[in-house]
């Protein structure tokens, strides 16, 4: 006998079933490998604002030493002492030219000599006086380099600070295992192209295999390209399993599909939660390029008879680096001159300008002008109306072989003394800060300093708190310095730390102390 044909309506709903299975099964598959795609991508912008640092700290380094030449009218002793700092550092091959006529003349050379682009010196000539880092290329060599340069945004200026970094062998990047990038396939290429030829460097053979993401990264005046892909599931193995488990259950996914799904979508909020906080943090070691702030700080010297001693408290925007800056200038036993500043704002603008002056303080007091000179240069160099920007000074010179202090300010608080136990706000007369048109300065103030004593010059992140007057901390600074005067140095910064940072302080803090007997 034959048997008989299902009955219609149980065709449909097994059809119907199947359609449903099928139909959540294709949305689980899509809804994962958007999560897929979407932390892929997340974690291309990480590596994208790691380039953009990269860009930054070069462009910031070229500058400076584009500002040293400028200020040193390219003295190239001075260029090789900047510069090595730079090769202890990175490696490169720098070296400062003069461009004219359409032609270059090398003055200065550090490290390596250079490989040059194909049409060699003559690809300077053309650059212009930007401040823009300006990528010129990949140069064959025994190793490959990546060639860059920069004129300083100087006005009549001729210099260009040039500088090649080798790239690594193979082109081949390591990534430290433990990495969150670890897991990823990573490509970087100069430009928008992405051809072999422009490979900088890759985790692995190009090209690279799997699902990719593509992201392109201003760096100078051209840009990065990084292809990506993970060589696992993002959003965990459970997760790319989901869409076989549905088809598996079948039928049984008619009625758990929109919990499967919302199981999905709270897998998929996990994973983008985690990649946030990933993204936080490489955020926060950006701003720990910070370091760009403390690498733009000095080490304070060390002076027969003086103490030097200095510290510097990034406020709590660790994304941003502010404009506090200190310096200390030996100018023999006993003698040196020493400058605390504060420039307006935040952000590259604000570190840049900071370099600026802190360099242009040193070349200025190289030439052997004293500090009233000295504060009178440093007006030509900022404008608010021009610049947007402008920064208080505090600039001292001490003497303690003949027990002589000499102060002059621009807009800058006067420092604290020390002597005998006793704290003192010493008086000042304060000029508008640099960057607003003043009259010449009054000659500097001068304070006999005949016994021992400890000088504590400061910025306005020791003294000011939300919702209380200047008055009140600055009297908090006096005190607190009369009680750890008797302190070693060191140990009295850090007291003072203690009692004048707070918690949450959005300011920079810079304190600097110098003692003598």
């Amino acid at each position: 006998m034959l048997k008989p044909a299902p009955r219609p309506l149980s065709v449909v709903v097994a059809l119907l079933l199947l359609v449903t299975t099928v139909a959540l099964s294709f949305l689980t598959w899509q809804a994962n490998a958007n999560s897929e795609q979407s932390l892929l991508r997340r974690q291309l912008a990480q590596v994208g604002t790691l380039l953009g640092n990269e860009a930054t700290v070069l462009q910031v380094q070229l500058a400076d030493m584009g500002l040293v030449a400028t200020a040193t009218e390219a003295d190239p002793g001075a260029f090789a002492r900047f510069a090595d700092r730079q090769l202890d550092e990175t490696g490169q091959s720098l070296s400062l030219w003069r461009v004219a006529d359409g032609q270059a003349e090398q003055l200065a050379q550090q490290g390596v000599p250079p490989l040059l682009p194909e049409d060699g010196a003559d690809s300077l000539a053309g650059l212009q006086p930007t401040g823009e880092l300006v990528m010129l290329g990949i140069l064959p060599g025994q190793p490959d380099r990546l060639a860059y340069a920069l004129m300083p945004a100087e006005p009549n200026t001729d210099l260009v600070v040039y500088a090649e970094a080798p790239l690594p062998p193979d082109r081949r990047l390591t990534v430290p295992e433990g990495s969150p990038l670890s897991a990823l396939d990573l490509a970087i290429y100069l430009g928008e192209d992405g051809e072999p030829e422009n490979l900088l460097q890759s985790t692995v053979p190009i090209p690279i295999r799997g699902t990719t993401e593509t992201t392109t990264v201003p760096f100078g005046n051209t840009s990065l390209t990084v292809v990506g892909a993970s060589r696992t599931h993002l959003t965990g193995a459970l997760s790319a399993a989901l869409p076989w488990i549905v088809l598996g259950v079948g039928g049984v996914l008619a009625v758990g599909g929109g919990m499967t799904l919302e199981y999905v979508s709270r897998r998929r909020a996990v994973a983008e939660r985690l990649a946030a906080e990933n993204e936080r943090l490489y955020r926060q070691q950006r701003g720990i390029a910070g370091t760009l702030q403390h690498a733009l700080l000095p080490v304070v010297p060390e002076i027969r008879g003086v103490e030097v001693a200095a510290r510097y408290v990034a406020g709590v925007d660790e994304l941003e680096v502010g404009g506090d800056w200190y310096d200390v200038i030996a100018r023999g036993p006993g003698c040196c001159v020493f400058v605390v500043g504060d420039v307006s704002g935040r952000g590259l603008p604000a570190a840049t300008t900071m370099a600026a002056l802190r360099f242009a303080v040193r070349a200025y007091v190289a030439e052997g002008h004293d500090i009233e000179e000295v504060l009178s240069r440093l007006r030509g160099l900022l404008d608010i109306g021009t610049d947007h920007q402008f920064a208080t000074v505090l600039l001292g010179e001490l003497d303690a072989t003949v027990g002589r202090l000499r102060l002059v300010s621009a807009g800058h608080f006067a420092p604290v003394l020390v002597t005998d136990g006793r704290a003192t706000m010493l008086d000042c007369p304060v000029a508008p800060p640099v960057g607003v048109s003043a009259a010449r300065p009054a000659p500097a103030t001068v304070v006999p300093v005949t016994t021992a004593a400890t000088l504590v010059a400061f910025t306005d992140g020791a003294v000011e708190r939300r919702g209380e007057t200047i008055d009140t901390g600055l009297e908090r600074l006096r005190a607190a310095a009369a009680d750890a005067g008797s302190r070693p140095l060191e140990g009295m910064l850090d007291d003072l730390l203690g009692e004048l940072v707070t918690e949450g302080n959005k300011d920079d803090t810079v304190l600097l102390g110098l003692r003598w007997s």
